[in-house]
């Protein structure tokens, strides 16, 4: 992520203005008289004291030639200078929030500037966050973290949790995204169940490009230390809903299935502007719709009981591979789905998925970091 160049010095428009009229051989009283103003609200401008109004801006226009908007853009970098250094000077630093969070990866992964100077990283983070205080950090992500901390995965860092979702939330407004349409997002499920079998670098892309057209932006982000999570969702505006994952377990199977299970959440309209996360071992009846979901809509059950049934009650690797065949699905979802039914042992055929690495996810031509 770029961070936009904010400039630790700013000289005030009077320094200009001075050096102006030195070289049109002008002196302030001359000015003063030009614009019709007292000498001493000249002097004023010059020596920083009062500042340059549109009023102002317009006349120095007309007796100097400089345009306005010149002046009024002087004046307004100069203010907001001497802003940034008053709030930088009051600025409490909070060594505990700063500790929590995962500061170092953040910013390896560019989503903060490189800073090891304590209120430039307060003030970093509080603009990551999109907050102006600990305390609003602390009210906005309250419920959220409360949530986080009831799981035994979650207990050692929600706070890393909150800034992997923070930086979910940012990628994902930047998608554009045509109004949510269920019944689109429903044909387009369709579809991405063949995009299992393209190369691990197109799934992304193609996620994303089918997603954004039914109104769901999908995003793609390295995991944080102990965030402990594959995937999440949120509604993110009255006509856009939000899907993340991390990539977390590396192979084809995990990967389709954690996606699939996000898109139920989608179609349940439970969704709120509060994030759902999934996590190991997390129970509810909305996971346990979405684990059927994900289950039944790659793989359906009585699919693989008439494949069983036509090799005389067995599963050889040969028969999940037809059955992959016949569903038109990778193979690695085949062997993920008879694995967890406890159909074939956790060794028999690994070598039917695919691997990938999350750098190589991320590294598609629709990068998300």
């Amino acid at each position: 992520m770029s961070t936009p160049f904010k400039p630790d010095y700013a000289s005030p428009p009077g320094d200009t203005l001075a050096e102006t009229i030195e070289f049109l051989g002008m002196t302030q009283t001359e000015l003063a008289r030009r614009m019709d103003r007292p000498i001493k609200t000249i002097n004023e401008i010059i020596q920083a004291k009062t500042a340059i109004t549109a009023d102002t801006a317009l006349e120095l226009e007309r007796v100097l030639g400089t345009p306005a908007h010149v002046w009024m853009n002087m004046e307004t970098n100069y203010r907001e200078y001497l802003a940034r250094q008053r709030a930088a000077e009051k600025m409490e630093v909070d060594e505990t929030w700063l500790g929590s969070l995962p500061v170092k990866e953040m910013q390896k992964l560019g989503w903060i500037a490189k800073t090891k100077e304590t209120r430039s990283l307060m003030s970093e983070m509080l603009s990551f966050f999109g907050c102006a205080s600990v305390t609003g950090w602390a009210e906005s992500w309250k419920g959220p973290l409360a949530a986080y901390r009831k799981s035994p995965k979650l207990q050692s860092k929600p706070e890393a949790l909150a800034a992997w979702l923070r930086k979910a939330e940012i990628e994902g407004r930047k998608q554009m995204c045509a109004p949510y349409d269920e019944a689109k997002f429903s044909e387009a499920l369709k579809k991405l169940k063949l995009a299992t079998t393209l190369p691990a670098r197109e799934w992304v892309a193609t996620i994303r490009e089918a997603c954004n057209v039914c109104g769901v932006a999908y995003v793609i982000l390295p995991e944080l230390p102990d965030t402990h999570t594959s995937g999440a969702a949120r509604q993110i505006n009255d006509q856009c809903f939000l899907i993340v994952q991390t990539g977390r377990y590396k192979d084809d199977g995990h990967f389709w299935f954690t996606f699939f299970h996000e898109a139920r959440h989608v179609l349940q309209g439970k969704l709120k502007s509060e994030w759902l996360v999934e996590y190991q071992d997390k129970q509810d009846s909305l996971e346990e719709d979405a684990n059927h979901f994900a289950r039944e809509f790659l793989i359906p059950t009585h699919e693989i009981a008439s494949m069983r049934q036509r090799h005389g009650g067995k599963m050889p690797v040969k028969a999940g591979q037809e059955l992959a065949q016949k569903l038109g699905i990778a193979p690695g979802i085949v062997a993920g789905r008879l694995q967890f039914d406890r159909v074939w042992l956790q060794v028999v055929g690994n070598n039917l998925k695919r691997r990938y690495t999350v750098d190589e996810l991320i590294g598609t031509k629709a990068d998300t970091v």
